[in-house]
């Protein structure tokens, strides 16, 4: 129950608090923007400029910029899926195999196409002071440093540790079908070297390393062939550092072993019926 002297002062309040609510009420005149919807805003000058003034057209496209975007972005592809192409690996072509066979090595030592030999009287015995080699590398090196002829020796024998190649395999180079001179060991006052001595380079550096073994067998091979074919003596057969000052074929090339065994299996061959190499 509220006390008597609480409802008077209530009752006496009442008709102001009427009075506000109802002049809150009341409608006005507007003034200005002000309270109004969008829909009851009056223009302004500003829009009337605005809506006399012709609309503004959008720029045309520029489609030369746009062109040239594109064709940066194709070539920046391109490049990137060539570049992913190189360095995807390739299957190794299959190699020729080494040459073992005595009438396989008659048929790579003097082919069909070769020209007439020559009254050939040295072997000079090299090495490519490289881990890996082809004769089209050699041959382009050669020619960079001004051999007209490309690759400066007679023979090749791989190691098989470049594609497409074997190891012990016997490759004739251009000069020897040609019956060329060679350009493998050139000292003053001494140009027989070249002009009648037949270049051998193994691939591979003999500083660091041996020969193979199926690289020494295929350069037994070779030799042996050729010593038989022109009657060279063995005191023809010699490395290039022994005809010239330099490491050629290399500190850990086995020259006093490889010219024994030469006498060993020559003087074999001798006590034979009949030479394989000379039937």
């Amino acid at each position: 129950m509220i006390p008597e002297k609480m409802r008077t002062t209530f009752d006496a309040a009442a008709p102001r608090f009427y009075n506000a609510r109802q002049l809150a009420r009341r409608p006005t005149a507007p003034t200005g923007n002000k309270g109004c919807t969008m829909a009851q805003v009056p223009p302004t000058p500003q829009d009337a400029d605005k809506a006399k003034a012709p609309h503004a057209q959008r720029p045309a496209p520029d489609w030369g910029r746009m062109v040239r975007v594109w064709a940066a972005l194709v070539a920046a592809m391109t490049v990137a899926a060539m570049i992913f192409w190189a360095a995807m690996p390739r299957p190794r072509a299959a190699a020729p195999p080494a040459t073992t066979d005595p009438g396989a090595l008659r048929e790579t030592v003097w082919p069909k196409e070769m020209a007439p030999s020559r009254a050939w009287r040295y072997i000079v015995i090299h090495h490519s002071a490289t881990p890996v080699g082809t004769l089209e590398a050699i041959d382009q090196t050669h020619r960079d440093r001004g051999f007209v002829n490309g690759v400066a020796y007679h023979f090749l024998i791989n190691n098989g540790r470049s594609p497409g190649t074997a190891d012990g395999q016997i490759v004739p180079t251009r000069r020897w079908v040609d019956q060329l001179d060679g350009a493998h060991t050139k000292v003053r006052d001494h140009p027989e070297f070249n002009t009648e001595g037949v270049g051998i380079c193994l691939i591979g550096n003999f500083d660091q390393h041996e020969p193979t073994p199926a690289q020494m067998a295929a350069l037994e091979m070779l030799v042996l062939a050729l010593r038989e074919r022109y009657r060279i003596p063995l005191e023809h057969i010699a490395g290039h550092g022994e005809l010239k000052n330099t490491r050629c074929p290399g500190r850990l090339f086995p020259m006093e072993t490889f010219l024994m065994d030469l006498r060993d299996e020559h003087l074999k061959r001798l006590r034979s019926p009949v030479s394989s190499e000379t039937e």
